[in-house]
């Protein structure tokens, strides 16, 4: 592994703000201050025995009573924090665009806009690529007055700035050539708690030997912020314009003495002072000072050092019963100030708590406390935690936890292994077309049994969009952008797939599908001591068939371990018409085309509007794929039953999942194969063994890619080193704390989907929509600029994952929204 270029190794100079809310700190009343000096002047009684002489400590901080767990470990999440300072009111958020975080405010370089940790003279800089890019910043709360940055320009002739922000237009600034700070009045412009930043350079240069408009080290987005130089030195150095310049247009100023630059602004002065409401409101440039700089270059993980005002902002969400509990290291008078806002609707954030709290004299160097959360509901929050303003050395947070009232359950040590483990895999199976987690007239009886009796996640993505992905997925536990198959391609030879760690574990495998795919197509046929794809020997595919066709390998494979692997394809074009079962859904007479059944052919043609097709007909579709759901379930019956017939159901963990949904014109279209909504990626995801928790439902979410690890882990194998899931098991057993955890999908290179709680976001390349799934299970409502908090959240987590999806190993790394140990050096280096 090699460093890469992210470091910048410059001796930046940290300025230091001053905090400004009063402590809540604990102290003596003044009568028992009054008390303490009367016993200091009293004369020592000789008939009353001599006490220890010691003071009498003020009380110690409020700390929690009773059991509680962390759910969210805030050090270890250092890397989902924001940057931020503060002072009395006023509150800045920073972005260091030298630091691997900065890949979160980008969208993890979706659409390739950024030359990330790029070096030019005098520093480190992400520049555009070309002449335009985009970025996301969040703000504080409330009315925002300027935008800072640290911009290079590479440009040799003329350079203007355009900044656009949530689609409104800040003046032109001109730019010279190199380094210069710009402080941007946003008087006017639509600032909220997260912002949508569009940066158009007129001219371009060379940057890491690439076309470039311009670039910036860091960013502030707030209220305006005392500089390293005192508000009248910057009155003496700069010139600032008494009136309107031209846009892009900049005023006469000499570069090497310093001199400022203006140019017609929106929003309030950049300088404030007492004579604020005189000065022009026109942007800053200074050519000459580099300063201020963000603190917390290096985000890093664990235990952290805080002046005073500088703090960590989090998105954490907060369950009723919530708190965050500190341990802080600083001097007696010095403590940290907890601020929490919340979500109030339309776009607004307000405050639920603002607390500061000082170390008690004589309790320790390192002092514990914690405050109660205030919440109503579970949601999203914005926690940020500062150094208060009786720091006057820096204050170290030694350990910081958002934890919960109470115990984690227990989990076994060990499992015993299944001897026999069964996958009944439905091709084309959405998981709200199941009695299991949602409301639907559809009939699966069978499958309803088996989640009730054993494990169900209630949110679970496929990774890949149709089988070819998918299935390279599952039988390698990697993501798409890993395993390389997206529209064509297979799975290489050096990426084992699950059913050789089968072998290894000395289990007969056998493999019996219809879908054509999971063959040697895709390099699957391998490591199988029984093999038939129906599809390629032209047998019958439905479920029935290859449940008697599963069957009989069993009987004449008792006395050994073994993996039997099931691909059914019921549900996957062509629907037919089941006799027995159509009439539960369609109950009216249908005359038309489908009468029988929808062939691919004809769907293709439906979905290419080249067949019209009317709402009888849509409806008459959508009836034969229930009904063929419910056959599907009826041969999953047949088989169980036959498992308990020959004595070993308990003895066999069985695994049910999907390869990939289909969409019934949610979105406007039919079939499959074209985006990562729902109704295309949610898949059901059951466990059924005996010897793991039964009737338990797990509302965090899973990956298929996660079925690999979690079955080897049964098997008493170790953790795959090469692979990209993680082992579920903890989860089963409650150990996560019930923190969500997110699921993702993917369509190749394209589109990405990720859901945690009830948000989800959808990223295209160079745009997003946040869905709220308590609210719109359909997802056609984009509510990214009602709910910031949401949409930075889900933002910060899609990033991260974005721009490490071919490295990121969900057992060593975490999950985009809980990040493990480690996290932050991996990701500060490349292969």
């Amino acid at each position: 592994m090699t460093s890469m270029k992210w470091p910048h190794g410059l001796a930046f100079a940290t300025l230091v703000f001053v905090a400004g809310a009063p402590l809540a700190c604990s102290s003596r009343s003044p009568e028992q201050a009054s008390e303490a000096r009367q016993n200091l002047e009293r004369v020592a009684d000789p008939t009353v025995a001599p006490t220890s002489g010691a003071p009498e400590l003020d009380p110690p901080l409020p700390d929690l009573d009773g059991e509680h767990y962390t759910s969210f470990d805030l050090l270890q999440n250092r890397p989902l924090a924001h940057r931020v300072s503060v002072k009395d009111d006023a509150r800045a958020y920073w972005i260091d665009a030298r630091e691997p975080d900065f890949m979160r405010y980008i969208h993890g370089n979706h659409g390739r806009e950024w030359i990330v940790g790029a070096e030019v003279d005098g520093g480190m800089l992400s520049a555009t690529k070309g002449r335009e890019a985009r970025i996301w910043l969040p703000a504080p709360s409330g009315e925002i007055a300027e935008l800072a940055l640290r911009v290079f320009s590479p440009a040799r002739g003329h350079n203007d700035l355009q900044i656009t922000i949530n689609g409104h237009r800040l003046e032109q600034v001109a730019l010279e050539e190199g380094w210069q700070t710009l402080r941007l009045p946003l008087t006017g412009a639509p600032v909220r708690a997260d912002n949508a930043i569009v940066l158009s350079f007129s001219n371009m240069g060379r940057v890491d030997g690439q076309l470039s408009g311009g670039g910036f080290a860091w960013a502030r987005l707030g209220d305006a912020l005392p500089e390293d130089v005192a508000v009248e030195d910057l009155a003496e150095s700069q010139e600032v314009a008494e009136g309107p310049a031209k846009s892009g247009v900049a005023a006469e100023a000499g570069a090497e003495s310093g001199a400022a630059v203006g140019a017609e602004g929106a929003g309030a002065a950049a300088v404030a002072d007492s004579g604020a409401a005189e000065t022009p409101e026109v942007a800053q440039k200074d050519v000459s000072a580099p300063s201020p700089e963000p603190h917390q270059h290096n985000l890093g993980q664990g235990e952290v050092a805080l002046e005073a005002g500088q703090g960590l902002s989090w998105l954490v969400w907060a369950h009723q019963d919530a708190h965050v509990q500190l341990e802080v290291e600083a001097a007696p008078g010095c403590g940290p100030r907890v601020r929490l806002e919340r979500e109030a609707g339309q776009g607004e954030v307000t405050q639920v708590l603002d607390d500061a709290r000082a170390l008690v004299k004589g309790r320790g160097d390192a002092q514990t406390t914690s405050w109660k959360l205030p919440m109503s509901e579970d949601a999203i929050t914005r926690l940020e935690i500062f150094a208060g303003e009786g720091c006057k050395e820096a204050m170290t947070i030694k350990s910081a936890q958002v934890v919960r009232e109470g115990t984690l359950p227990e989990m076994p040590e060990t499992i015993e292994p299944p001897r026999y483990v069964l996958f009944w895999v439905i091709d084309t199976l959405r998981a709200d077309y199941l009695p299991i987690h949602f409301e639907t007239n559809v009939q699966a009886p069978n499958l309803k049994r088996l989640a009730d009796e054993g494990v169900s996640f209630e949110l679970a993505y496929v990774q890949g969009t149709e089988s070819r992905a998918s299935h390279a997925s599952l039988f390698s536990g990697l993501y798409p952008n890993r395993h390389g198959v997206a529209g064509r391609g297979k799975v290489r030879d050096d990426v084992r797939v699950i059913q050789q760690f089968f072998k290894d574990a000395d289990y007969r495998t056998a493999m019996y599908s219809s879908n054509g795919y999971a063959s040697h197509l895709l390099n699957l046929r391998r490591a199988w001591d029984e093999y038939q794809n129906n599809i390629h020997e032209q047998t019958a595919l439905d479920g029935m068939f290859m449940a008697n066709q599963g069957l009989r390998w069993v009987e004449s494979n008792l006395v050994h371990p073994f993996f039997l692997y099931l691909g059914t394809i019921d549900p996957h074009v062509t629907y037919r018409r089941h006799e027995e079962y159509i009439g539960l859904y369609d109950t009216e007479p249908y005359n038309g085309r489908f009468q029988r059944y929808i062939s691919g052919e004809d769907l293709g043609l439906v979905k290419g509007k080249k067949l019209p097709v009317t709402d009888r007909d849509k409806e008459r579709i959508i009836n034969l794929y229930k009904n063929e759901v419910t056959y599907n379930d009826n041969a999953f019956g047949h088989l169980r039953a036959e498992l308990e017939r020959l004595g070993i159901w308990d003895d066999t963990l069985v695994v049910v999942t999907s390869d990939h949904g289909e969409e019934f014109w949610e979105h406007g279209s039919v079939g499959h194969g074209h985006n990562v909504h729902q109704e295309m990626v949610h898949v059901p995801l059951i466990f059924h063994y005996p010897k793991l928790p039964q009737g338990r439902v797990v509302k965090a979410g899973a990956d298929v890619v996660d079925v690999l690890p979690t079955v080897t882990a049964l098997l008493g194998l170790e953790h795959p080193e090469d692979k990209q899931g993680m082992n579920l098991l903890p989860y089963m057993y409650g150990q996560h704390g019930g923190y969500p955890s997110p699921a993702v999908a993917t369509q190749y290179q394209l589109h990405y989907g990720m859901q945690a709680a009830q948000w989800k976001i959808y990223l295209r390349a160079g745009q997003f929509k946040l869905y709220d799934r308590s609210e719109d299970v359909q997802e056609l409502n984009d509510v990214a600029e009602e709910h910031p908090l949401a949409s930075r959240w889900m933002q910060d987590s899609v990033g991260w994952f974005r721009a490490h999806r071919a490295r990121w190993d969900k057992e060593r790394w975490g999950v985009p929204t809980n990040v493990a140990a480690g996290f932050w050096e991996k990701v500060s280096q490349v292969d």
